[in-house]
């Protein structure tokens, strides 16, 4: 007999389980089906060696809508989370703390430059109102601007008006989209270390170094989180544990171990799935939670689509050019630039290593050519340090994000470079804080081309697609659906391939279930 549901959902993954959370409160038949033996997709914890677990791809809680924190119960259904305040930026002899407080950030800036020191509030005065917009623009659905009927038309004026007192703010973003990051942040402040600390964020997902025009955004994008840098509890996972445990309270199901081969249509209808098991699943509703190229490219039949959509899911970029490094280590890293007294910090958990702007861009120019960073920018974080449970009694996990890995090499392949890329972590490392490869236990590394092979993500993008102006907003993941929707009708998009990109934000899948039910209640 064959199964029925309001909504099949593909893919586990944070985004979805939001989404399916959603439709399930609001009543409906949901079920997600997730290819691995558990959920979450980007956001998970892991064993990567005997008794050290940790967050394989995503690494730190900031970006989760607090909107979805508190509508799904997250704290209810088992969400912890432990405030990250602080984050450390080394040099070789010194450092600074950079805090959510502007007085003691503006102290440890004045030791480097007190002119910095006077322009950082004027600086974040400046970025805030780009950051609001930002957010305002998060819970948005994009609309298509060149709509020529009447609900197209209506949408875009209701649109504008929303934003009708938003001249400053839109001026300060267009700055961050075309502007790059060195020029944006050189605006204001002089020292390189002030400036590499902002420059960082930049990295972040990018393909390009901070030299590059447009970088400015990115910069913007990382900062937009409400929540606060924080560790979870447990790691990653236990957001889509929390998100997963919400649904299923109201109904939702999920079945794993479960890959779908083809999204089933029948005279332009999305009416259910395949599985790789020949086994046929169907449902008013199918959501794609997986990226925009897998899912039209590979699970949609291309008669079923336009031919220019096709083309421009083509040419959506995902080529990812970050690594992550995981560690088991026997003692914290001891960073030489680090004083207690200086910084008024017990220890810095979290820490950029970017001494300098050219350090990061260095990064990029080698990967330019197909190679990888002699020595790479890190971002090492120490999640056991505050949660004790992610490691053996007396040893802790070092979490370590780092660029830059171009996803195919020249005249080589990760298999046999993966090792010179640790030992050139660990050379920029034992830099800043000696003695710590020393320290090193085991370790787990994971390339573009691994991550693309664990996840399914092609590319191995941390946010599913670039973010640049072609393939922002209105225009991600392809113009004229931008809106969750598809040239199927009944098959939906709520994965971070859509508006507004990746980061664990549970965004996208909250915006895609509101869209889902809007046109539920109208067509019923």
């Amino acid at each position: 007999m064959t199964r029925r549901y309001d909504a099949i959902i593909i893919g586990g993954g944070h985004n979805g389980l939001t989404c399916g959370a959603y439709l399930s409160r609001a009543g409906k038949k949901t079920l997600v089906l997730e290819q691995k033996p558990y959920v979450g997709g980007a956001s998970v914890t892991e064993e990567f060696s005997p008794g050290f677990r940790a967050s394989t791809y995503s690494f730190i809680m900031g970006h989760l809508h607090p909107k979805v924190i508190e509508e799904l119960e997250l704290r209810k259904f088992g969400l912890e989370y432990y405030p990250q305040p602080n984050v450390f930026n080394p040099t070789e002899d010194d450092g600074i703390v950079f805090s959510k407080d502007p007085v003691k950030t503006r102290e440890q800036i004045a030791r480097f430059s007190k002119h910095d020191a006077d322009n950082y509030p004027k600086f974040f005065e400046r970025l805030q109102s780009t950051i609001e917009i930002l957010r305002r623009l998060q819970m948005e659905t994009p609309l298509n601007p060149f709509r020529r009927d009447l609900p197209g038309r209506w949408k875009t004026a209701r649109f504008a008006w929303r934003y009708r007192n938003a001249e400053k703010e839109v001026y300060n973003l267009l700055h961050a989209l075309s502007m790059s990051a060195h020029d944006y942040v050189s605006r204001w402040f002089e020292n390189d270390l002030v400036k590499a600390k902002f420059m960082f964020w930049a990295t972040i997902g990018g393909n390009v170094g901070p030299y590059s025009p447009g970088t400015a955004f990115y910069l913007v994008t990382h900062l937009i989180g409400q929540t606060g840098m924080s560790f979870c509890k447990g790691g990653m996972g236990s957001i889509a544990d929390a998100i997963a445990a919400s649904g299923a309270a109201h109904g939702m199901e999920i079945q794993c171990d479960s890959w779908v081969d083809e999204i089933l249509v029948r005279d332009g209808n999305a009416v259910g799935v395949r599985l790789r098991t020949g086994e046929e699943i169907r449902a008013s509703r199918v959501i794609s939670n997986i990226n925009v190229k897998r899912t039209f490219l590979d699970l949609v039949d291309e008669s079923h689509l336009p031919e220019e959509f096709v083309d421009d899911v083509k040419g959506f970029r995902s080529r990812g050019m970050g690594f992550k490094l995981l560690l088991a280590v026997d003692r914290l890293p001891q960073y030489k630039g680090f004083s207690k007294e200086k910084t008024g910090t017990e220890y810095p958990a979290y820490v950029h290593i970017c001494p300098t702007p050219e350090f990061l861009e260095q990064a990029f120019h080698e990967a330019k050519f197909g190679w990888y960073s002699s020595e790479p920018f890190l971002s090492p974080n120490v999640p056991s340090y505050t949660d004790p449970t992610l490691a053996p009694d007396g040893k802790h996990v070092v979490v370590i994000q780092g660029g830059v890995t171009p996803y195919e090499l020249r005249n080589s392949n990760w298999d046999h470079e993966g090792p010179q890329l640790v030992r050139n972590a660990f050379g920029v490392l034992d830099r800043f804080a000696p003695g710590f490869s020393d320290s090193v236990i085991d370790y787990k590394l994971y390339t573009p081309k691994d991550i693309e092979a664990d996840i399914n993500l092609p590319g191995g993008n941390s946010q599913h697609g670039e973010l640049t102006l072609d393939q922002l907003f209105f225009m991600r993941p392809v113009p004229r659906y931008a809106d969750y929707r598809s040239p199927v009708h009944n098959l939906y998009q709520c994965g971070a391939s859509t508006h507004p990109g990746g980061a664990v934000s549970a965004v996208p899948g909250h915006n895609a279930a509101r869209e889902i039910l809007r046109d539920w209640k109208w067509y019923q």
